[in-house]
């Protein structure tokens, strides 16, 4: 499929022209007075002399030429001035003055001495038509009769009603969709209306990417969702946090041959925050009338389904503080009566009869309590629930102190490698949304309840032991086997006084540049090399040398020996696996 670049026009752009600028934020979102329009009106028709290829601007109101100079915002205005101001040199200076000032027009209300058939009004003024062309500045020649008041009146009239209509409009969609929003038709229905509205699809896409409606009248054709998501979520990603759009950007073209289609996109806020996106799709060469209206549809719109959205979102976020209760609840072994916990279970779909086992995932980036931080971590964990779609039970997923916990059923007969996917598809998907690694450590299976609280201390016991150890990213209780195996023995007091006299000589007598204690089990890692021992510590051979003897004076026995290495090793694991456990005692205990 070819590429197509994803533009914000401007609607003031000519066609075939790319813009240097983003959309502007004047208004701009409606049918404008144009000055063809006004030139097409009985008191200026036929008074175009110069400067045609201009008429194609917006008109904002008229002033004389003597006002001028006193305003600071002439962007948009036709100059009424007196035929003298064009008359041989200074012709030429009032054109380039009033193009200066930001003129859309220049209106000269001719002399009775000046009057003439169309032919010869054409002719005159040559040095001014000059300039006018030059500038592309549309310079009308007007009647005797058209003086100021009169033009201004036209000028005043049309504009005000063509805002009067525009706000009519608005009004109108206004209405028509709060009374859809008032009726809690939901976020579907609230697109529909809009669809309908504009006889074109609208789709809404959430903060995270995700489409949450996309809807059309049954006449319309709906292209591909793809691509359109696509460019609203880079539109989404461009957008300033600090200076919020106030008018719909035009986003284009998207898709390709008959789907080749315009996004009229406005951010969905609530509170001064962006919240999602709703636009209107446009073909490429709408009528501007319709493109107008669908403007005012997209921003009326989006006003709207910001209040629907937060709904939408408070009720989302009151159901995940329940589960998240509840899986705490759950992985810390905190229900002592089963009927409360069977009632739950039901409420969330938690089989107490199900194989279970649990993940754990730490960001290497901690997680933040600002809000747009959280709000990753929710749709992160949105999308770990959808990893397994083909799951006999729902995945059960939600943030306990800045991990990302996950309790996943288990074919009772499931393959270990099976086990490992899912870990690597959770690591995957966090990478994928919050742009960081992290390390992702799970237990073994375990039935019902019991087995989840068991399984989540197993996956923050490998968790806890893969900082302290050489390990992958993915770990599983039982890819630590040595660990497993002295489990029970690290939980008793001879251990304990066993690590103690071990390991408390080497720290007391710890060196100036690494403690001994690190060079014992640099050593002991290198099967007693006493070369590779010195590289993986970085230190001189002798220096690595003098240290080893020194360790062995502190514990009294000689450290080349292999049952001295192994008192050392163990001393180690159970010391490591004892600060993981007084970790997790600390964190599970129950509540007082």
């Amino acid at each position: 499929m070819a590429h197509h670049e994803t533009r914000v026009i401007d609607d003031a752009t000519p066609p075939g022209d790319v813009p240097d600028q983003q959309p502007r934020q004047d208004g701009e979102a409606t049918e404008t007075l144009t000055v063809a329009a006004l030139l097409a009106e009985p008191l200026l028709r036929n008074t175009l002399v110069a400067g045609s290829s201009g008429t194609t601007r917006a008109v904002r109101w008229c002033l004389p030429l003597s006002e001028l100079p006193g305003t600071s915002d002439n962007e948009g205005t036709m100059v009424h001035a007196p035929a003298r101001s064009l008359r041989a040199e200074a012709g030429p200076e009032t054109v380039r003055r009033a193009k200066a000032a930001g003129a859309v027009a220049l209106l000269i209300q001719i002399e009775s001495s000046d009057s003439g058939p169309p032919s010869a009004l054409r002719l005159s003024f040559p040095e001014a038509r000059a300039a006018a062309d030059a500038v592309e500045l549309p310079l009308a020649l007007l009647p005797p009769s058209a003086d100021y008041r009169t033009v201004s009146q036209l000028v005043a009239t049309k504009v005000l009603a063509q805002s009067t209509h525009v706000l009519q409009y608005r009004d109108r969609v206004h209405r028509g969709l709060g009374e859809i929003l008032a009726r809690a038709a939901g976020l579907q229905a609230l697109t529909y209306g809009m669809a309908r509205m504009g006889r074109t699809p609208v789709l809404v896409v959430d903060l995270d990417g995700s489409l949450l409606a996309y809807e059309s009248v049954n006449s319309t054709k709906k292209p591909p969702a793809g691509p359109l998501v696509g460019a609203l979520v880079d539109h989404l990603a461009a957008l300033s946090t600090t200076s919020v759009p106030v008018d719909p950007a035009v986003l284009g073209p998207v898709g390709e041959g008959d789907d080749e289609v315009m996004l009229i996109a406005s951010p969905v806020t609530f509170g001064g925050v962006i919240t999602g996106i709703a636009a209107a799709l446009d073909t490429v060469d709408a009528d501007p009338h319709d493109h107008a209206q669908r403007r005012v549809i997209a921003h009326e719109g989006a006003v709207l389904l910001g209040s629907e959205m937060l709904r939408i979102r408070s009720i989302t976020e009151a159901e995940e503080r329940i589960r998240g209760d509840f899986i705490v609840e759950l992985v810390h072994g905190r229900f002592s009566d089963g009927q409360q916990l069977q009632a739950r279970a039901r409420h969330h779909g938690f089989d107490v009869d199900a194989n279970y086992v649990v993940y754990v995932a730490e960001l290497d980036s901690p997680t933040t309590d600002h809000a747009g931080a959280m709000h990753r971590l929710s749709a992160a964990a949105r999308a770990v629930e959808r990893l397994l779609p083909d799951a006999h039970l729902p995945l059960l997923t939600t943030q306990i102190g800045g991990n990302l916990v996950t309790v996943c059923p288990v074919a009772e007969d499931a393959a270990p490698a099976r086990t490992q996917e899912t870990a690597d598809g959770i690591r995957r998907v966090l990478h994928e949304l919050l742009g960081s690694d992290s390390r992702v450590a799970f237990g073994r299976h375990g039935v019902g309840a019991g087995g989840v609280a068991a399984s989540y201390r197993e996956a923050r016991t490998a968790l806890g032991l893969g900082r302290r150890i050489e390990v992958g990213s993915v770990v599983g209780y039982e890819d630590l086997r040595i660990f497993v195996a002295v489990r029970e023995l690290a939980h008793s007091e001879s251990a304990r006084q066993f690590a103690a006299e071990v390991l408390e000589p080497l720290r007391k007598a710890d060196g100036n540049v690494c403690s001994l204690e690190t060079v014992v089990l640099a050593y002991i890692a290198e099967s007693g090399n006493l070369n590779a021992a010195a590289r993986r510590l970085r230190l001189h051979r002798n220096t690595t040398l003098y240290k080893l003897k020194r360790a062995s004076r502190v514990l009294h026995m000689d450290i080349r020996e292999a049952d001295s290495q192994f008192m050392v090793w163990l001393a180690h694991h159970i010391d490591m696996l004892m600060r993981v456990n007084e970790t997790l005692d600390a964190e599970l205990a129950p509540p007082p």
